[in-house]
């Protein structure tokens, strides 16, 4: 709450966004996505997926 006071996103929003950054990077050089559009991702053929939806069927694999 306080974060929010102060302008500041909350640090659990800032983890999740690292999160989803850095699963985008991965799924795209993996070439399972192509582009991204709020919580939505493109696939390279043309097919728009929720992202959440994404993540769960192609686990972020380091």
């Amino acid at each position: 709450m306080a974060a929010c006071k102060e302008g500041r996103k909350p640090e659990a929003q800032q983890a999740k966004s690292a999160t989803v950054g850095a699963w985008f990077e991965w799924a795209r050089q993996q070439r399972i996505v192509i582009a991204m559009s709020g919580e939505v991702v493109y696939t390279p053929d043309g097919e728009a997926v929720a992202l959440a939806e994404m993540m769960r069927r192609y686990p972020m694999q380091r």
